[in-house]
């Protein structure tokens, strides 16, 4: 029987696993405030981002303004630059307080790299994340990260992962993958050969999450600091 490799790289999910969830009541209310800067209808640009959300995370639009751009554009409706500006500020403003890091998530990083384990991110993303992820409090504990926005792949392609792993000179069998189960990324990640863990958080509970299938039998946390208790 052939010796497990052992560990020498955590790679995590963003948003739900980083990040706390976010409502859909949140959401909702951030992209009314979207489209009133832009002065398009708030219903129609809700269900037109809902609609897009594949395109988006695989770079439609290539910016936040960008994007905005290509979705109004969809709607028929063509938002004056002054006004896309303001959509633009008022989306990256709200995303990046989605993308606030749980309290815990820098020491846990912190303390995964002191014991000499690389650290990756792996996301399925639109514009905004690449715009501001290098100012996040866990940006300086993060070795690699891969944003679908930025490669045109998402979970569970096994690009993103591979990617990753390369980024951090390790292999897959070498990484542990830690996400809430979006995307199906649990079942991406094992099949690229990582071990998979569902953070299975309270905070979850009604949040939005993104094409989540979960149907998993192996192993979970209830915490991020949980991680550290890995074996």
């Amino acid at each position: 029987m052939s010796a497990v490799p052992p560990v020498r790289a955590v790679v995590f999910d963003f948003y739900g696993t980083l990040t706390p969830g976010r409502s859909d009541a949140a959401q909702g209310r951030a992209r009314r405030a979207q489209a009133e800067a832009m002065r398009v209808d708030p219903a129609r640009f809700d269900a037109e981002l809902t609609a897009t959300v594949d395109e988006r995370f695989r770079g439609a639009g290539g910016s936040v303004a960008g994007s905005l751009r290509w979705v109004t554009s969809r709607l028929g409706v063509d938002v004056a630059p002054p006004h896309l500006d303001r959509g633009a500020d008022v989306r990256l403003a709200a995303e990046r307080t989605f993308g606030e890091p749980r309290p815990e998530a820098a020491e846990v990083l912190r303390a995964l790299q002191a014991r000499g384990l690389r650290i990756g991110v792996v996301s399925d993303c639109s514009a905004e994340l690449p715009a501001y992820f290098a100012e996040l409090p866990i940006a300086p504990h993060v070795d690699a990260a891969v944003f679908s926005f930025v490669t045109g792949h998402r979970k569970p392609e096994p690009a993103n992962y591979l990617a990753c792993c390369d980024a951090l000179g390790v292999a897959a069998a070498e990484c542990v993958y830690v996400g809430d189960g979006g995307s199906d990324e649990l079942a991406g990640a094992r099949a690229v050969g990582m071990r998979a863990v569902h953070l299975d958080v309270a905070d979850e509970t009604g949040s939005v999450v993104y094409g989540r299938h979960l149907t998993w039998d192996g192993e979970r946390v209830t915490a991020l600091a949980e991680v550290l208790d890995l074996g």
